[in-house]
């Protein structure tokens, strides 16, 4: 019986195998994409994409639906999982899809742990997540909506970094998109060993008031002056 029950624990502990041959086909039969978006990359600290060595979540403003595709070209040579809304996955097709490309599936209306459990494992694994923590298209983009804290909760119990990073999408189709970066933050550093409500709240404002700074970075012109 504790043989069985010892079995049944290493079980339910093993890491999911993942398959990334659909992840890379797709991004190589997408490519084009990246020559239609062929994104600016600025940094208002020193991080770029290439300083994003192993595990980090890269939190960011969602004004379009090609914001994760256009993650996916900034970080173009690593591997990157992106949280994605359950109602995304309403068809067959879709559900396939958003699987093999390695989107981990979040109901934004009852929070499941398997979301919580499968960000953790990816960052675990040395892995990117990209998520977006006004947990909805912000088409107005004059203010950011308030912050959920789950992108705190996740990447503090990995002991993983947020990147901050802040989306500009083109004017016109044939305008270049923008990316303002900002430099790694330690979850754990604001919120403690132990996390609580009014920890992960405080470090969500900051996050935001980051995001925010990242905005004024660009529109103001202060990169030029780098």
């Amino acid at each position: 019986m504790a043989n069985s029950s010892t079995k049944k624990s290493m079980k339910n502990t093993t890491k999911k195998k993942r398959n990334y041959f659909f992840f890379h086909f797709v991004k190589i039969t997408g490519s084009p994409a990246a020559l239609w978006m062929r994104p600016k990359v600025y940094s208002m600290g020193n991080t770029r994409p290439k300083d994003v060595k192993g595990g980090a979540m890269i939190v960011a403003n969602h004004t379009s639906f090609f914001d994760p595709i256009f993650g996916f070209i900034v970080f173009w040579r690593r591997k990157m999982h992106c949280v994605a809304s359950k109602d995304l996955y309403n068809t067959k097709f879709k559900n396939f899809f958003f699987t093999k490309v390695g989107c981990i599936q979040v109901d934004k209306n009852n929070f499941s742990m398997n979301c919580f459990h499968e960000v953790k494992e990816v960052l675990d694994d040395n892995k990117i997540v990209m998520i977006f923590p006004e947990g909805q298209l912000n088409l107005e983009q004059e203010e950011m909506l308030g912050f959920k804290s789950g992108a705190i909760l996740m990447a503090h119990r990995a002991n993983k970094p947020i990147i901050p990073m802040y989306i500009i999408k083109g004017k016109k189709w044939y305008n270049r998109w923008v990316a303002v970066m900002g430099d790694p933050i330690d979850v754990r550093a604001l919120c403690g060993p132990i996390p609580t409500i009014a920890s992960m709240e405080k470090a969500s404002e900051f996050l935001r008031e980051t995001e925010n700074k990242l905005k004024n970075y660009y529109l103001q012109g202060e990169y030029e002056k780098k």
